[in-house]
């Protein structure tokens, strides 16, 4: 697009755009390089909208994810925080909240953040040139066949960003630009204006650019101005600083409903992480570690992106700042009369936080033996008792607001089960079968997609595998819409991003429901098992790797307890792909676990996973037990042979590889293309339960490792979470809850595709 054409120039007033008190003629005096403070200035402007026509719902939550986040692991002042929600975000305030509280304040080498959450759209020029907009809560207006918005342009922001006087700058964009005709994506509400008439933008943002174009040297407006063909999602000049866009062009950015509360999957997943995150991971890792989270939520059909000058740094910290030494699950927010707490708790697992229950425990670094024990929880809030009192350097401390908390002792129900969003796309019959069927199903439920938080979705499916999905009008993704005449097949289970789950397609809807029964036990034995990951919260010190041996050897994902990371700081894998986001690996690799065992005391160990032809499995690692740690459960021979062909254990010190590469078994991928997440549980006594019920259901014929689909996957999953809870404060549990205590126990996941 050519800008000539594109700003059809105006001779309006500064007034026509409503910014004439700001000065808008930008004085070379405020743009004069100047020396910057002994102490770089933080800086952000953070914009959140719900309230449109058809209105959002997690968009406020997102600025609220990243204030608490700026200021409580980024050390930003609150003054220096502004924040624009709903009907205070109208074009006008965001670009007097740029000029006034980033450009005019912000010198060389302070640090700036701006966020927007809400809709994104395209605006058309009268000549048919497009580019792509942030919507703001300015009213469109109709003109004749066409809408004039009130959009704040990517040109605009580009030039916005260009006139700061640092390129320490970070640019979250939680929104998307192409329509595809339905507000929801399976259980996903879709963050782009829902509409399809052609939208045209307003003389008054027209006449900003030139504004703001005119404080460029000639040499850039020379580039600027130049035809030039449009790549999509390619800036007109070069972005000095880094932008962290949700989707890849062309794709959708997605909110969801969690319980409690909603908020952008993208916004969300990198909060956690950068709550998580140390000083030794890049941004790169943790930006990867978010896209693992997104791409997996939504079959990858939303991947988001890195760009910038800045972006390609690959040392760069998040946010250019760094970050404190101890991860974090969130912080205190306020505190009652000395015996209340208030916690902010976005630093968790998002499905961890959804279940955990009253009675759990949470401690403050450096501040023990004071702990705060959960009474309720509210979202991402929670009030606590504080329990004890606690010193620093012998001196008696207290709980203040500021202060990081990590978890101590994770409380679950115990009858934890399912729930499944029925699809819009079912017919009325259709839906009132499904919830008979499924209501006879224990420890499943059933929603109405988009109402609620839901674990799968119940839809139609269509005739022709592999690439079955979901049937829902999304116009502009082809690989999401059924080719054109094609005939249905039945119904089936889907996950929330809308992926096909294995063999699960049937032909009506209540024979289809009680099919469905074995493969709703295998996923909620995967639920039950992803709630007792630890990562972050585990007093062992543990690292794991994930490598391929065959046709190359390659380390692929490495994951390590955050103790062990404070201790032991060890470097990322060279050129280790995770960064990227989800893994892909190929039918026929050979792939092998390694496992460092840092802790002063020997771990017992079990893998297992869901693979990607959707079954549980469980890998044998044969080994003799050490005398001292043989069950008494276990008193005949043929039980105790049985147990040392199944049982996993790694000594203090010791590296212990997974398959060893000293037997003849090889693990390679085989079967269909899928998703596989993988568990490395480890405890510091045996794993009793899960044994004998394992030792009765594998029957291991040799002292060869291998690799077995367990037909009983909810058995052995809650076994293993009965064991876990035997390694520490099981005198907390109760008939209804489980005791996860972290001092005792470490479960790191592995997530990644078979192609």
């Amino acid at each position: 697009m050519k800008r000539r054409t594109f700003l059809q120039r105006s001779t309006l007033s500064l007034t026509a755009f409503g910014c004439s008190q700001l000065g808008l003629s930008l004085a070379a005096s405020r743009y004069q390089q100047v020396l910057a403070a002994p102490t770089p200035r933080k800086l952000a402007l953070l914009v959140g909208i719900n309230q449109y026509n058809n209105p959002l719902n997690g968009c406020l939550t997102d600025v609220e994810l990243q204030r608490e986040l700026l200021l409580h692991r980024f050390g930003f002042l609150p003054g220096d925080i502004l924040t624009l929600t709903d009907h205070q975000a109208t074009r006008t305030a965001i670009v007097q909240g740029f000029l006034n509280h980033l450009i005019e304040p912000a010198r060389s080498g302070d640090v700036v953040v701006f966020h927007f959450s809400g809709y994104g759209g395209t605006v058309t020029a009268a000549t048919g040139d497009t580019q792509t907009s942030l919507v703001t809560a300015g009213p469109a207006l109709a003109s004749g066949d066409t809408l004039v918005a009130d959009d704040l342009l990517e040109d605009t922001l580009l030039l916005l960003l260009r006139s700061l006087q640092t390129n320490r700058f970070t640019v979250i964009l939680d929104t998307s630009y192409i329509y595809p005709g339905k507000l929801l994506q399976g259980n996903w509400r879709i963050r782009t204006r829902p509409t399809a008439a052609i939208v045209q933008p307003s003389k008054a943002e027209l006449t900003l650019q030139d504004h703001l174009l005119a404080q460029l040297d000639s040499e850039t407006r020379k580039r600027w101005d130049s035809p030039y063909t449009r790549v999509p999602a390619t800036p007109r000049l070069p972005l000095p600083g880094v932008l962290l866009d949700a989707s890849q062009p062309g794709q959708l950015a997605l909110e969801a409903k969690w319980n409690g509360f909603s908020s952008g999957l993208f916004t969300q997943a990198l909060t956690q992480q950068l709550w998580q995150t140390t000083p030794a991971p890049t941004l790169r890792i943790s930006l990867g570690r978010a896209k693992e989270q997104v791409e997996q939520r939504t079959n990858q059909e939303q991947q988001p992106r890195l760009v910038g000058q800045k972006g390609q740094e690959q040392a760069l910290q998040p946010y250019f700042l760094p970050l404190p030494e101890q991860a974090a699950a969130g912080a205190v927010l306020a505190v009652e009369d000395g015996k209340t707490a208030h916690l902010w708790l976005a630093g968790m697992a998002i499905n961890v936080l959804e279940h955990i229950g009253p009675g759990s425990l949470f401690v403050i670094p450096n501040l023990a033996p004071i702990e705060l024990q959960l009474l309720s929880r509210d979202g991402l809030t929670a009030k606590a008792r504080i329990l004890g009192s606690g010193t620093v350097n012998d001196q008696p401390a207290a709980v203040v607001p500021g202060q990081p908390v990590t978890e101590r002792l994770r409380l679950l129900p115990r009858n934890l089960g399912l729930t499944i969003a029925l699809d819009n796309t079912l017919e009325r019959i259709e839906r009132v079968d499904a919830i008979s069927a499924l209501s006879a199903i224990p420890r499943v439920t059933s929603t109405l997609v988009g109402e609620q938080a839901a674990d799968y979705l119940f839809s139609k499916v269509t005739a022709t595998p592999p690439t079955q999905v979901a049937a829902l009008p999304t116009s502009n993704l082809p690989a999401i819409v059924p080719p054109r005449n094609q005939t249905t097949g039945g119904y089936g289970l889907f996950s929330a991003g809308r992926e096909i789950i294995a063999n699960t397609a049937g032909e009506a809807v209540k024979a289809a429901v009680r099919r469905l029964i074995p493969k709703l036990h295998t996923l909620l034995a995967s639920k039950l098992l992803h709630l007792t990951v630890n990562e972050t919260a585990s007093h062992l010190k543990l690292r794991a790797t994930l490598a391929t041996l065959a046709p190359q050897e390659k380390t692929w994902l490495k994951r390590e307890t955050h103790r062990l990371s404070q201790t032991d700081p060890h470097p990322n894998p060279p050129a280790a792909p995770e960064a990227n986001g989800l893994i892909s690996l190929a039918i026929g690799n050979r792939i092998q676990y390694q496992i460092e065992n840092r802790s002063s005391e020997l771990l017992y160990i079990l893998l297992l996973g869901l693979d990607n032809n959707g079954d549980l499995f469980f890998l044998s690692s044969p080994r003799l037990l050490p005398p001292d740690s043989a069950s008494p459960e276990l008193t005949s021979r043929e039980q105790r042979a049985a147990l040392e062909r199944l049982s996993g254990w790694v000594a203090a010190g010791e590296t212990l590889t997974l398959p060893q590469t000293t037997t003849s078994f090889q693990w390679v991928l085989s079967g269909a293309a899928g998703l596989v997440e993988t568990y490395l549980i480890c405890s510091r006594v045996p794993f009793t339960q899960t044994w004998n019920l394992l030792a009765t259901t594998v029957r291991p014929g040799a002292d060869t490792p291998a690799v077995y689909p367990l037909p009983n996957p909810l058995e052995v999953a809650q076994a293993v979470l009965q064991d876990l809870q035997q390694t520490g404060e099981s005198n907390k549990a109760s008939s209804d809850t489980l005791a996860l205590d972290m001092a005792t126990y470490t479960t790191l996941r592995f997530t990644y595709r078979v192609v």
